[in-house]
């Protein structure tokens, strides 16, 4: 673990939040989850309303989430685009034109208790929602509940907090939407019958709204220190509660259990409460090329250049733009990227703040090993997958146990992608 600066304060800062303008033309990419690609139910000249759904799941993936269409237009035309992942997807170009379904207009206040779990699992996969807790595998939210209700024992776990240190996205969801992120807590709760519910939070977390977390029975708090890194993923969480409550409570979870962060809960309550699709997400803008941050609603398929001219423009040009954080997120090198659904922020750093991004050859520091959470050796794994070098099959499969949080790359005077590497590696073994 390594010790950092307390982000309270950065939080505190945000007085309010704010939703974009509407942008002209709409880039919505046919791929959010991670593994899954929808085939496309639109053709270029064809008219949508804001909502309509223009992308499915295969026949074979029943409860993947849909995507729908975040403005009314007209499609131009089906185009391949980069997206914020990297990943090279089929996406639906739309031309804004006539009138809004959803955006500014008064929203509904459905009575979910009244829901059935198999009817709300089925709405959270038809309003598209996705489970956002690790960003870098954004997954289907409804199937993962389908999948925890077939379970015997069941627990909901829940972070109030950011698992990537250089990001406070979550944070600001449970400072402005705590309410409806309780109400998220209840339908998830519900739909997979939850014997456990577990709140994972800062230990710095507002006292004031703890006896909030009462009202959902079975519920247990976990204190983290976030100023210790990593503290937010799977694994640590697992490990802390386990410590906590197995002895002197007889009560456990497991990484197999649903892990869920604030923003996905607040795109729960959007879906199931206001019958609103996932068709917008709030997102942090920061970095200091910005005159100012902000945590902004914006539609989906938005191109990052367009949103810009909104944010006042440039005090300098960024030499860098990185997706979801400094530690676990992504650096793209154009601006004209969209937003997804998986995105939750965007920094624009100078090229006086860039780290030189050049790679040079491993020296053999070891920084890597003493760095790694798990006690794995990242340098090691690295040479076996770009240098072909020949390693025991358990050192391979170590690989398994990375939880991706991305401390071996801070710590590499070579500017190795060792963090990335490791997770190629990971995809391979776990499709074995």
């Amino acid at each position: 673990m390594i010790t950092l600066q307390d982000t309270s304060t950065k939080i505190k800062d945000y007085a309010f939040y704010g939703s974009a303008y509407l942008p002209k033309i709409a880039i919505v990419p046919l791929s959010h989850e991670k593994n899954c690609s929808c085939r496309c139910l639109v053709e270029p000249g064809e008219k949508v309303n804001e909502g309509d759904v223009i992308a499915r799941p295969s026949s074979g993936d029943g409860y993947k989430a849909v995507i729908h269409s975040p403005i009314p237009g007209e499609v131009i035309d089906i185009i391949s685009q980069t997206c914020p992942n990297g990943n090279l997807e089929n996406a639906v170009r739309i031309k804004l034109g006539g009138s809004f379904s959803y955006t500014g207009k008064p929203h509904v206040i459905n009575d979910w208790e009244k829901f059935s779990e198999s009817s709300i699992i089925t709405k959270l996969t038809e309003y598209g929602v996705i489970n956002t807790f690790l960003s870098y595998e954004p997954s289907s939210l409804g199937e993962q509940i389908l999948r925890q209700s077939k379970r015997e024992k069941k627990s909901l776990i829940i972070r109030f907090f950011d698992e990537d240190f250089m990001r406070i996205s979550d944070s600001l969801y449970t400072k402005f939407f705590f309410d409806e992120i309780l109400q998220g807590i209840e339908i998830v709760a519900k739909a997979m019958d939850a014997n456990e519910v577990v709140f994972v939070i800062d230990k710095k977390f507002n006292k004031a709204q703890l006896e909030y977390f009462s009202r959902i029975p079975n519920g247990h708090i976990l204190e983290m220190n976030t100023r210790k890194y990593p503290a937010g993923f799977k694994r640590e969480i697992t490990f802390a509660f386990n410590k906590t409550f197995k002895k002197a409570n007889n009560i456990s979870i497991s990484e197999d259990d649903l892990f869920v962060d604030s923003g996905t809960m607040f795109e729960v309550f959007k879906s199931i409460v206001n019958g609103v699709p996932s068709i917008s997400k709030l997102i942090h803008f920061s970095g200091n090329c910005l005159k100012a941050s902000c945590f902004m609603d914006v539609k989906i398929g938005f191109r990052i250049k367009d949103i810009v001219a909104q944010l006042g423009g440039f005090k300098e040009q960024p030499a860098l733009v990185v997706i979801n954080g400094l530690v676990c997120g992504y650096t793209v090198n154009n601006m004209d990227i969209p937003i997804t659904k998986y995105v939750k922020s965007v920094e624009f750093v100078s090229e006086f703040k860039a780290t030189d991004y050049h790679v040079y050859s491993c020296i053999g520091c070891g920084n890597c090993r003493y760095a790694c959470s798990e006690k794995i050796s990242p340098d090691i794994l690295y040479n076996y997958m770009a240098n072909k070098t020949i390693i025991s099959e358990n050192y391979v499969n170590s690989a398994l146990v990375c939880t991706e949080c991305g401390l071996c790359n801070t710590v590499c005077p070579s500017r190795l992608p060792l963090c990335q590497t490791i997770a190629v590696l990971k995809e391979r073994l776990e499709r074995k």
